[in-house]
């Protein structure tokens, strides 16, 4: 099949309708242990990587993380 004729999996299935597998609910409980592993970060930019995650986490509380 040429390049021309190759249809991209955004072309037939759109993000939110694709498959994948949940990985974890996202809870109060699982944002805290992800803030606490913040605090136990041994160099800054880790402390900051995971302050950000459990930030954004934070705000998606009730949903699923999906692989």
């Amino acid at each position: 099949m040429s390049k021309k004729n190759q249809l991209k999996m955004d072309e037939v299935f759109p993000k939110q309708y694709r498959r994948g597998v949940v990985s974890q609910q996202i809870t109060s409980d699982f944002v805290l242990e992800i803030y606490e592993k913040a605090k136990r970060a041994k160099t800054a930019k880790r402390k900051l990587e995971l302050h950000k995650v459990a930030e954004t986490l934070s705000q998606h509380i009730g949903q699923f993380l999906v692989e």
